[in-house]
């Protein structure tokens, strides 16, 4: 594991994305799992957010279509518009 990175390097480095957008990515599984550092802090590993960024950089998209997300796409875990387009130019 690589150096362990808080929520605020991980929103400088993807493009400033807001916490909540972070975490529905994670808990959808399209974006990497945050640690466990104490009860009252989660960290990143770095050398996964890189990872994730580089696979934005390579055309890797987060959804199937505009509707739904790529887990059947409920009106509560659907990307926010706005969301998804800072997502795609990350």
């Amino acid at each position: 594991m690589s150096k362990l990175i808080r929520l605020s390097v991980v929103q400088e480095r993807i493009g400033g994305l807001s916490r909540s957008t972070i975490w529905r990515l994670e808990r959808n599984g399209l974006f990497p799992m945050r640690r466990v550092v104490s009860p009252k802090i989660v960290a990143w590993d770095e050398a996964e957010i890189d990872d994730w960024i580089r696979s934005r950089c390579h055309g890797g998209g987060l959804m199937t279509n505009s509707r739904h997300n790529v887990n059947g796409g409920t009106r509560n875990n659907r990307l926010k518009r706005a969301d998804r387009g800072r997502l795609q130019n990350v």
